[in-house]
C-alpha cells in the first residue's frame, strides 16, 4: 500500500532534509512526500531538490504564504487524494522521525484492521518520554488529554487501540475510508486542529485508532518556540474555538474564566505567556462579536507566523 508522507515547511528546510533522507533511508520505495510551503521565501528546499538525488518521489507544493499547518496539511491532502484517493496520506511534522519500522508497522495495522480512518502513533520525545500515548476529550470541563502513564506501549504484538483524537505529529489518513478528501477546519491556524478533525469524524461514526508501538520520536514545538507570544496566542483562540464547537457550554465558560485569570500568575516569571494568552482570549472574543453579526469570521490575527513567510 502506497504511503504518501506530507509535511509543512515554515523556515525549517534542514529540519525536512534530514526527515525525508532519514525515511529513503529506510529502504521502502513504495513511499513518497508531499512538502507544502508555507515560507515562499525560504528557497532552500527548492535549490535541494533541484541538486539531491533522492531514491522517493519528492513533491515541493507552494502555498504562497504562511497558511498556518492545518490549511497547508489541506493542500498536501488534496494533492495526494488527486493522486491516488486509495494510499495512505501521512501528515509528519518537520521536526519528527521515524522508528525505522514505522511504515511496516502502520501497513501492518492496516491490513489488520481496514476499517480504520485515522491512525495516529505514539510519539515519545526527544529525552525519551512518552508525549503522545492516546488522546481523550472531556466535552463537560473542555479537557484534552494525551498523556496516559500506564498505557501499554509494547511493541510486539502488532495492534491498535482506540482514542478520541490523534496528534497531527503524526496522523495517518486511510484515504480509501472516505468519499470525500478529509479537510482540516481553516478556521484553526495553529493548534487544536488535530482534535477538531478527530472529533468530527468520530462523530460521524469513522474509526479513529492509535498504535501501540511508539513509532516517532518527535523534538516538541522545535518551530513554534521560536515566538512564544505568538504560539500562546494562537494556541488559546484555537482552544476556545474548539471548545466552541465540540464542548458544552458550561466548558467554554470555565475555559473562558481559566484565561482571563490564570495568565495573572505568569506576568513576572513568563510575560510573553501571559500576553499571548490574554491575546489569544481577545481574539476569540472578536470573532465571537463577528460570528454574532453575521460577519466573516475566517480571519487569522496578526502575528509573527501570520504576516511573515
Amino acid at each position: 500500500m502506497p504511503v504518501h508522507f506530507i509535511t509543512v515547511n515554515y523556515h525549517c528546510s534542514d529540519y525536512i532534509r534530514d526527515l525525508i533522507e532519514t525515511t529513503a533511508s529506510n529502504g521502502d520505495h513504495d513511499i513518497a512526500f508531499v512538502i507544502v510551503n508555507n515560507s515562499p521565501s525560504d528557497t532552500a528546499l527548492r535549490h535541494w531538490l533541484d541538486s539531491a538525488a533522492l531514491p522517493i518521489p519528492v513533491t515541493l507544493l507552494e502555498a504562497g504564504g504562511n497558511l498556518g499547518f492545518g490549511s497547508g496539511s489541506n493542500l498536501g491532502l488534496t494533492h495526494v487524494w488527486r493522486h491516488n484517493a486509495k494510499a495512505l496520506a501521512w501528515l509528519i511534522n518537520p521536526d519528527a522521525r521515524l522508528n525505522a519500522n514505522a511504515v511496516a508497522y502502520v501497513r501492518e495495522c492496516i491490513a489488520l484492521d481496514p476499517e480504520i480512518a485515522i491512525l495516529g502513533t505514539r510519539i515519545r520525545d526527544l529525552v525519551g518520554n512518552i508525549w503522545f500515548s492516546h488522546g481523550g476529550f472531556d466535552p463537560w470541563l473542555g479537557r484534552l488529554r494525551h498523556q496516559y502513564p500506564d498505557d501499554n506501549c509494547s511493541p510486539d504484538p502488532v495492534r491498535t487501540w482506540p482514542t478520541r483524537w490523534i496528534s497531527g505529529c503524526s496522523m495517518v489518513f486511510r484515504l480509501a475510508s472516505f468519499d470525500h478528501c478529509p479537510q482540516f477546519d481553516p478556521q484553526f491556524f495553529l493548534d487544536y486542529e488535530d482534535a477538531d478533525i478527530s472529533e468530527r469524524y468520530h462523530r460521524k461514526g469513522y474509526r479513529l485508532r492509535v498504535t501501540q508501538a511508539v513509532l516517532v520520536e518527535h523534538q516538541v514545538s522545535a518551530i513554534t518556540k521560536r515566538a512564544p507570544r505568538a504560539k500562546y496566542q494562537h494556541a488559546t483562540f484555537s482552544k476556545l474555538y474548539f471548545l466552541h464547537r465540540h464542548a458544552t457550554p458550561v466548558a467554554l465558560v470555565l475555559n473562558l474564566i481559566y484565561f482571563a485569570l490564570n495568565p495573572i500568575r505568569f506576568c513576572l516569571s513568563d510575560p510573553a505567556m501571559a500576553q499571548g494568552r490574554w491575546w489569544g482570549l481577545g481574539d476569540y472574543l472578536k470573532w465571537s462579536v463577528r460570528r454574532l453579526r453575521h460577519q466573516p469570521t475566517l480571519r487569522h490575527p496578526r502575528t509573527s507566523f501570520t504576516v511573515s513567510s
